[in-house]
């Protein structure tokens, strides 16, 4: 289970890029943080919200505007959903897939976290 001093790594971070590979997507992050993505994610705000997935290299552009912006804060829902808040307000929530498979990975300085969601 990721702790809140996990989740810490995240505060504060520059989302400095996204790596797009052949089934997953990485989203890295100034603190050395990174979160593997193979499923699906909604990006925008609450006026609007884009849907992706990170097995489709082909929405990787819906997280271009994020990169660079500052997370403002970070959680895990109910459901295992991780949400990134940045400093302007748009927020990134990784949904995982309930299918036995890894959704995502969140690695930190402090380990490596994959969730699976059934």
């Amino acid at each position: 289970m990721i702790t809140k001093s996990e989740l810490n790594e995240f505060n504060q971070a520059i989302f400095t890029g996204i790596t797009v590979g052949i089934g997953s997507l990485v989203f890295l992050f100034s603190t050395g943080a990174s979160i593997l993505v193979q499923c699906s994610f909604q990006c925008g705000n609450t006026d609007e919200f884009l849907i992706g997935h990170g097995e489709d290299l082909m929405t990787s552009n819906l997280l271009f505007s994020f990169l660079n912006q500052c997370v403002k804060q970070v959680e895990v829902l109910e459901g295992d959903i991780f949400k990134l808040v940045f400093c302007n307000g748009n927020e990134i929530d990784i949904i995982p897939d309930a299918n036995g498979f890894e959704s995502y990975v969140v690695t930190t300085s402090q380990g490596i976290y994959p969730v699976i969601s059934y």
